[in-house]
């Protein structure tokens, strides 16, 4: 093990370190009616919301409606008089209406820590596109998310670069693909294509190297994704060609959140949409498909009467998804939170008035008036050093506050990320299209000094020592990047030898 010399540390030159759910049908054959293509409508607005970065009130805040009553009293009458005046009595004004909303308002009566965080209505734009040009999803008979094989491929429109988070990267002609792996055995794998578009493909029974095999073989010019190699035919028949976030999610036209005022991380948001028509993506069997391989551990339950399902997203497992059909309309609920919580708040959801929509936009105003500000420290470098294609790299680290929500920005090459910190030592990794950048934190409470040790395929082993860049900050930084493509691991290492973390996570 070397401490490299293209690594320093500032300050540290030197150092040296010796059957699913009931919304599904049986006995529909999903092989034997494939989806339909489809255009993705976007609304504008937010797709969902993500943990809110602030801090919510314990209480609700009350409302009231102000009424104005008008004087009353007997009207003044003019004196008869012998000489006739003909009248015109003016006409009354037709009384003001509101137009209904296309979905009706809805809320929850989450736990009294969870206060109103967002209360907003969107309008659907019929030229916006989701921003994905293509999906397909491929399956062997009888797979589920977690079960049999499959892949899902999604093309997007946009800039080339790549960035995944928590992968290692692979270079397969002039194209770096990154791949990742969730703890429920999905794949993801990432790329940029010659087009412009950016693949995402989700797995779940593949090889590694099949995958490489696979993003080798896919084709994104002209908006469609096409195989130069299609050898899995042979098992795997495509099942649905539907963006299942259209199928189950559809486009909202309205959202409310709820943040938990004793952890700002935590989210439980209600989306509500027109459903899709059926040759949109709004079918039952798509909705079926989608549900399939979208969730895992499929909880059924009922909602008002209405048949609904709750599960995990596959590869987001700490984010829950509970859902249902009410009408001619899309009810969603998501929330970082496990799935017999998220029920048990889905179960409260109903419709509200106007009035009360109308309260719960002043109590997000409200609440989030009370917001504390944005605030961030000085931008202090960690650790600099030069790549096997000898280019210099730098990595730079700031604190964020707002309210309560603390994370840590790290910034490279014009890119950034960001992590949360917590109670235990931490490495996180990003994947671009020209590096892997292993970025690691400590509080100073459990070690006052360590390193970071990475382990690459083919490689010598790196030792990185952590760097004390602020003594107000309570923790210590590390991070190193690398340009070889290759898979590795990473450690932190405490001055006994123990090991405090591991990536990837075991």
């Amino acid at each position: 093990m070397r401490d490299t010399r293209d690594v320093r540390a500032t300050g540290l030159e030197g150092d040296k370190s010796p059957e699913i759910i009931e919304l599904i049908n049986d006995d529909a054959d999903a092989f034997g009616e494939r989806a339909p293509s489809t255009t993705i409508y976007d609304s504008g607005g937010p797709r969902w919301v993500g943990p809110v970065a602030a801090v919510a009130l314990v209480a609700l805040i009350a409302y009231g409606v102000a009424t104005s009553a008008s004087s009353s009293g007997k009207p003044k009458v003019a004196p008869v008089t012998s000489t006739s005046v003909a009248t015109t009595t003016p006409p009354r004004p037709p009384p003001t209406t509101v137009p209904a909303p296309p979905v009706p308002y809805y809320a929850a009566d989450p736990p009294r820590e969870f206060a109103v965080q967002q209360a907003d209505t969107y309008q659907v734009d019929p030229g916006a596109t989701v921003g994905n040009t293509g999906y397909e999803l491929w399956a062997t008979r009888g797979a589920t998310a977690t079960s049999g094989s499959w892949f899902s491929i999604e093309s997007f429109t946009g800039g080339p670069n790549l960035y995944a988070i928590n992968s290692y990267r692979q270079q397969v002609g002039e194209s770096s693909i990154a791949i990742s792996h969730s703890p429920g055995g999905q794949a993801v794998t990432q790329f940029s294509g010659r087009s412009g578009a950016s693949v995402r493909i989700t797995s779940f029974g593949w090889s590694d190297d099949d995958l490489v095999r696979l993003a080798a073989s896919i084709n994104t010019e002209g908006g469609s994704v096409e195989f130069t190699d299609a050898w899995f035919t042979s098992d795997h028949r495509m099942m649905s060609s539907v963006y299942p976030w259209l199928a189950i999610h559809g486009t909202p036209l309205e959202q409310v959140a709820y943040v938990s005022a004793n952890d700002p991380s935590v989210s439980v948001v209600i989306s509500v949409a027109e459903r899709p028509p059926a040759n949109e993506g709004g079918a039952t069997l798509d909705r079926q498909i989608a549900l399939r391989f979208l969730l895992d551990g499929n909880t059924p339950f009922g909602v008002d009467g209405h048949s609904a399902v709750a599960g995990t997203v596959v590869v987001e497992n700490s984010y829950s998804l509970a859902t249902w059909i009410a009408g001619q309309h899309l009810v969603t609920v998501a929330a970082t939170m496990p799935v017999p919580q998220l029920i048990a708040i889905a179960r409260t959801v109903h419709e509200v008035s106007a009035a009360d929509w109308e309260g719960m936009k002043f109590q997000a105003a409200r609440n989030n008036s009370n917001n504390s500000r944005y605030e961030e420290t000085r931008v202090l470098p960690v650790s600099f050093g030069t790549d096997a294609a000898s280019e210099e790299w730098t990595i730079q680290v700031a604190m964020a506050n707002f309210g309560d929500q603390q994370w840590i920005n790290w910034l490279w090459g014009g890119n950034s990320s960001q992590t949360t910190p917590d109670d235990t030592a931490q490495i996180n990794t990003v994947v671009d299209n020209r590096r892997t950048y292993v970025l690691a934190d400590l509080p100073r409470a459990i070690a006052p000094a360590a390193g970071l040790q990475i382990i690459r395929d083919g490689l010598e082993p790196v030792l990185v020592r952590f760097n004390d860049i602020d003594p107000e900050y309570a923790r210590t930084f590390a991070a190193y990047a690398f340009s070889e493509p290759v898979t590795y691991t990473a450690q932190i290492i405490g001055v006994d030898g123990g090991v405090l973390a591991t990536w990837p996570s075991p």
